[in-house]
């Protein structure tokens, strides 16, 4: 396995569990990747993700099999709740959307988001017709069926947050496949997120978001602890692969390792660069896969200092120009957050397709910018008790229209001419953790 985070560690962990001999060789000096959690002052601060979709079951299931299960939590009651700022205001989501596509009408009507103009266009969900069932971009999908207001003010901050991505290239096949098919089954958008929320089970329930109780990085501890009979190789980087009469050899500033197989668990970057000098055609489909650098700025604070916070955050569309995608309130979200009642944690979101350069600016300028947004925004003016700035060169995979074609393209090739050397992670089948697992 190339590749520690958790899809190589996943990876190694089932191979090992089938009775494979299996290296893993990781270029950093730790496990997991992105998802590291650290713990300062008594504030947790999740580097990476700081939670994962619950109904998706990959992640739930792979916890229970590593005997941390009963960590995992639900997000607070208090948490529940996000926003959207508009028109230099906070906006309150209405409350019923299938990320984008209103359950409930009755909110929708009452929201001071949109506009009677754009409430009244949602309706028209209910009458278009179904699409041809191609892959078209997310810009153009919500826009046919929801209309612009709602594609700028919902869809794509919501998206922004979770993709970084920019609705006019990004592939909805790839993506979000489950609204193409909500189309083609119940041709309302509308109609069907209300007979699914018609479906849910009543009583109680987990929260659509859940993390662990003492954070992200409880799932790579357990991984890594797992990993009895794998011989775990950290600070190795692959500076190329070539093969040999029954497999491969891979070269590394500590010697050369003979493998059998290989699971290439790498960005697209760092992937097509390791295969160009086997498959150049493979190579060049996965070259064309999109990165784009973010950073998160996470921040404790006194709560006394600073305005109350309501909800779980917020999210900025990119149309508005600011400098933040998104803040999320953590010691809301999730118990154990802070230190105690008296202390609250956030962290803002930037870069992105149009906030590249801020994420690969120095800590500094991106706390001062973060700073101003907030004091914007929030009116948050009090110096932070904790401050923790983590920057992701490249970090986000963008899944832009022809995404999956490309996919396809690559694993074809090498299924031809080097079935034993597999591609894997968040670059190609999906970014959430879910997926990678």
């Amino acid at each position: 396995m190339i590749g520690g985070g958790i899809t190589g560690l996943s990876a190694a962990y089932e191979a090992s569990r089938l009775g494979a001999d299996v290296v893993l060789l990781e270029a950093s000096p730790r496990l997991g990747g992105k998802v590291t959690t650290e713990v300062v002052d008594g504030f947790l601060v999740e580097l990476g993700p700081d939670s994962f979709v619950g109904p998706k079951q990959s992640v739930l299931d792979l916890a229970g099999e590593l005997g941390i299960g009963d960590a995992v939590v639900s997000s607070r009651p208090e948490g529940q709740g996000a926003r959207v700022w508009w028109d230099g205001a906070l906006h309150p989501l209405p409350e019923g959307l299938m990320l984008m596509v209103p359950a409930k009408l009755t909110p929708l009507m009452r929201s001071s988001l949109l506009s009677w103009r754009g409430k009244v266009r949602v309706f028209g969900d209910l009458f278009v017709p179904r699409g041809n069932g191609e892959d078209e971009t997310l810009e153009s999908f919500v826009v046919r069926r929801l209309g612009r207001e709602v594609l700028e003010r919902i869809a794509e901050p919501l998206i922004a947050g979770i993709h970084a991505a920019e609705p006019a290239t990004m592939s909805l096949r790839a993506s979000f496949p489950r609204f193409l098919e909500m189309e083609r089954r119940h041709r309302s958008l509308i109609v069907a997120a209300r007979r699914a929320a018609h479906r849910r089970p009543e009583g109680p329930h987990r929260s659509h978001f859940v993390s662990f109780r003492d954070g992200m990085g409880t799932l790579a501890a357990a991984l890594s602890r797992a990993l009895h009979d794998v011989d775990v190789r950290t600070s190795t980087s692959v500076a190329r692969i070539s093969v040999r009469r029954d497999g491969y050899r891979l070269l590394t500033e500590a010697g050369a390792i003979d493998a059998d197989r290989v699971v290439l668990a790498v960005p697209a970057r760092t992937a097509s660069e390791l295969l160009e000098p086997l498959d150049s055609r493979a190579a060049a489909s996965v070259r064309q896969i999109r990165q784009v650098s973010t950073a998160t700025v996470t921040l404790g604070y006194r709560a006394a200092d600073i305005p109350p916070l309501a909800g779980s955050g917020f999210v900025v569309p990119s149309s508005t120009n600011r400098k933040v995608m998104g803040v999320s309130f953590l010691s809301n979200k999730w118990d154990g957050r802070a230190p105690d009642d008296d202390h609250v944690l956030i962290r803002a979101f930037v870069g992105g397709v149009h906030g590249r350069r801020l994420a690969t600016a120095s800590d500094e300028e991106i706390l001062t910018e973060v700073e101003r947004e907030l004091d914007l925004m929030l009116g948050i003016r009090a110096a932070p008790t904790l401050v923790r700035v983590a920057s992701w060169d490249g970090g986000l995979h963008q899944y832009t229209t022809g995404h999956i074609q490309r996919v396809e393209a690559a694993e074809a090739r090498l299924a031809e001419s080097h079935p034993g050397l597999v591609l894997a992670g968040a670059a190609f089948h999906g970014i959430g953790l879910n997926e990678c697992v």
